[in-house]
């Protein structure tokens, strides 16, 4: 087995190779980090000469990963992780923190929450670059995280959640049956929500959401003949047709001067919203910064913000 000097090795080396491997590019990887192309490429050829293996390869237009570099990105994503909580004093200061904050959330239901955030930061940071990642569906939740591509995601609560992830409940919502008041009334009973045509935001690659979930449990059929791409699709091609939408009560904040509401005619659960990170980033104290800020821009009375909140988020992270 050959012998490799790892002394040669360093926590820029590393944070280049996995910077290419996520990327799957030099030329991104260099924007990433701020850096240009030749050495990003300087340092990719280390540590190619130091582990005698290509690591990437050329395909099309773009690089793929050897079998070797596949086997080491998990390794190399804990080293990382071990060296920067080594650095990690507990001590974080956001204005010399050069790295963008990154959330992820349901833009288009969660968009009275995005701008909250998005001022409250700019108030205490206008310097400071912060960006909303659109999510999607709940299964990228974690690939998301793992590879801090997003620092934080403020999501609908899923059926389950891996056990990397932890998470803060930050409120609920429920369920109303949304309508164009021009071109049909109010659904009044589950017959006629079931008779109704229903549009849905189509996500998730045919997976099952959880208002499906609930509905087939009770045995309660709907006829989806629209899906949407997004939500403000939906709005607009509901607009002038009797179809109906199932979505959360805080919709009509966006949706309020297209279509009206009624309530659901099931008795359903609250549906929950949480702020979710990695479990691996508990102990930063750069994350637990931008938790509380966040959780403070989204609380609506300040006397809730203390010790009760602190200690919150104190045991959430430990978890």
């Amino acid at each position: 087995m050959q012998r490799i000097d790892i002394s040669q090795i360093s926590g820029r080396v590393l944070r280049v190779f996995l910077t290419v491997y996520d990327e799957k590019s030099v030329s991104r990887a260099a924007e990433v980090l701020n850096s240009s192309q030749s050495t990003v490429s300087h340092n990719l050829e280390k540590l190619r000469g130091l582990l005698g293996d290509t690591l990437f390869v050329q395909s099309g237009r773009g690089i793929v990963p050897s079998a070797r570099a596949d086997a080491l990105a998990p390794k190399v994503r804990r080293i990382l992780v071990d060296l920067e909580a080594l650095a990690d004093q507990g001590i974080y200061d956001p204005v010399t923190d050069p790295d963008p904050f990154v959330i992820a959330l349901s833009t288009s239901i969660l968009d009275t929450e995005m701008e909250t955030i998005a001022k409250a930061l700019r108030a205490s940071l206008p310097q400071k670059h912060v960006i909303f990642r659109d999510l999607g569906t709940s299964g990228v939740i974690e690939p998301l995280l793992d590879s801090r591509h997003v620092d934080v995601v403020l999501t609908l609560r899923p059926r389950s959640y891996p056990n990397t992830l932890s998470r803060l409940p930050l409120f609920q919502d429920h369920m109303r049956v949304f309508y164009d008041p021009n071109a049909r009334g109010p659904v009044s009973s589950v017959e006629d929500y079931c008779a109704a045509a229903h549009a849905t935001v189509a996500i998730g690659q045919g997976r099952k959401s959880l208002l499906q979930g609930e509905l087939d449990a009770l045995s309660i059929h709907r006829r989806i003949v629209l899906g949407a791409p997004n939500l403000w699709a939906l709005i607009q091609l509901m607009r002038g047709t009797d179809m109906i939408a199932s979505l959360p009560a805080r919709v009509a904040r966006t949706a309020g001067d297209v279509l009206a509401s009624s309530p659901f005619p099931i008795d359903l659960a609250p549906m929950q919203f949480d702020m979710v990170w990695h479990r691996r980033y508990a102990n930063s104290a750069r994350l637990e910064w931008l938790l509380m800020a966040i959780k403070t821009a989204l609380s609506e009375r300040s006397d809730l913000l203390h010790d009760a909140t602190q200690q919150a988020l104190r045991s959430a992270l430990s978890r």
